[in-house]
């Protein structure tokens, strides 16, 4: 096996002060939406088995991904109404690789090919609630998160140009679900900056054994309703489950658009 962010839009001062009280409280009730699609460099760093196939280590870098991959989605959704919210990232990843050899065994030089299909899907979604308001505030989350690998290897030999053959084809399938628990804390520097941080932990043995995550970035105001995020974000899951086993570690840059309602 080879192998996110907006602000609250900042209140109209003046609209506000003019409406009075109940323009306040009607702005509050409304809700914030964020939608944001975006790209994570990562690479990929951990041991995989299924079954009793030896156990294999990956190391891919984000261009081994890249050279192997048929297609990929990322994105967030956010709402939140006062302090209570929800949240929803969506990671999809289609990869396909290839091989051919000719080992030089007893009886001739068999020719064969290789092709192995991974799809990878992970969905997390959360209840949030703001523990804290103001230029710094904090989020709490709380959710599950749904893990899906899908993998398809196809295996041709023959020999004697081709009069000898046999084919094999495996499939594979593992999905899990892990809850999890995280915090946000974000700082404003000015009307266009502002410094994210997040983290969370999960698994605790009901999917995954153990699962971490922690991003450190900054989004920039492009305009009242859209912003650029970038950033560092690493993640960790171990799973190991009647005889499949997935160690592995994501990290690396992340860049998203965020489109605010």
């Amino acid at each position: 096996m080879r192998k996110i962010a907006y602000r609250l839009p900042l209140t109209l001062a003046g609209l506000l002060a003019g409406l009075g009280p109940l323009g306040a409280a009607q702005a509050a009730d409304e809700w914030d939406v964020a939608v944001t699609p975006y790209l994570w460099a990562t690479g990929m760093k951990g041991d995989t088995q299924a079954g009793r196939l030896p156990k294999t280590s990956v190391d891919m870098k984000f261009s081994d991904i890249m050279d192997t991959l048929d297609f990929g989605l990322m994105g967030q959704l956010e709402a939140r109404k006062n302090r209570w919210g929800v949240f929803v990232d969506a990671i999809y990843m289609k990869l396909s690789d290839s091989a051919e050899a000719s080992p030089a065994v007893l009886g001739g030089s068999p020719d064969l090919h290789a092709k192995a299909r991974i799809k990878q899907s992970t969905l997390a979604a959360a209840l949030t609630y703001r523990a804290l308001e103001g230029p710094s505030p904090v989020d709490l989350f709380g959710g599950l998160r749904y893990t899906r690998l899908d993998v398809d290897v196809d295996v041709d030999a023959s020999v004697f140009g081709g009069a000898v053959g046999v084919q094999v084809k495996r499939d594979a399938t593992k999905d899990w679900v892990d809850p999890y628990i995280g915090v946000r804390a974000q700082h404003r520097l000015n009307d266009k900056w502002t410094l994210v941080g997040y983290g969370d932990v999960g698994g605790f043995g009901v999917g995954a054994d153990f699962t971490w995550q922690a991003s450190l970035g900054a989004n920039y105001d492009l305009s009242r309703t859209t912003s650029a995020s970038f950033g560092y974000r690493y993640f960790s899951v171990d799973y190991d489950d009647d005889g499949f086993l997935y160690d592995m570690e994501n990290e690396g840059l992340y860049l998203g658009v965020s489109f605010r309602f």
